[in-house]
């Protein structure tokens, strides 16, 4: 069960929750984290009302949010650990992260206002051990670098997380080109060099103007 304020019991009102949260997640990556809270309820087809007995407040729905997103990531923490080998779970980290990011354009966002919001509720700091271990299996088996660390891995989704920034209809092959330099850099040297997509052919014309803020 969700330990975020105000978790309601009754399934209905289950429901209604879950409806706010799943409607805000797109709501928000519309029109950013400031925007009123009426009109969210209005989109979710609930109530002011019900939306306030709900969340009192954007700081308690960002922490649902947070919330819902740190279930995700300890999921595949837990799965990460469990694959054959220590670099097959980096890999799993990273295109796990890359698609959490671009699925759901609103997490970076919602990551860095929980932590203004609350910076002593860190959930996250129970992944530092199990990554930790992960890769340390992954420089034993001669797979990473041998200065990796568990700390590289959280720069990495920061720096897919800014892939955001970029204009919607490039954010897929940025990412995944971004992936692909960031595996190498990790990789033990030498190695064969991981594949990346082809840039578009209008690349050159359009790199003047491709990083703006999306919609």
């Amino acid at each position: 069960m969700d330990d975020s304020p105000r978790v309601p019991q009754r399934r209905d009102a289950v429901a209604n929750r879950e409806r706010l949260i799943d409607t805000a997640e797109v709501y928000f990556a519309e029109n950013g984290l400031d925007a009123p809270l009426h009109t969210l309820a209005a989109t979710a087809k609930v109530g002011t009302g019900t939306l306030y007995r709900n969340f009192a407040s954007l700081d308690e729905l960002v922490r649902a949010l947070y919330d819902r997103y740190i279930r995700f990531f300890d999921d595949l923490a837990d799965r990460a650990v469990q694959m054959e080998s220590g670099w097959e779970g980096i890999e799993l980290v990273l295109n796990e992260c890359m698609r959490m990011l671009l699925d759901k354009r609103i997490v970076s966002e919602v990551m860095r206002r929980q932590a203004i919001n609350d910076p002593e509720y860190r959930p996250s700091q129970r992944w530092i051990e199990p990554l930790g271990n992960l890769v340390g299996r992954a420089i034993d088996e001669g797979a990473a670098r041998p200065d990796l660390s568990v700390s590289d891995l959280s720069a990495v989704a920061v720096m897919l997380g800014e892939v955001r920034t970029f204009a919607p209809e490039h954010h897929e092959w940025i990412a995944a080109r971004i992936r692909g330099l960031v595996l190498d850099g990790m990789r033990a040297h030498p190695h064969p060099p991981t594949p990346l997509p082809e840039l578009p052919e209008d690349f050159d014309q359009m790199s003047t103007s491709i990083i703006k803020r999306s919609p």
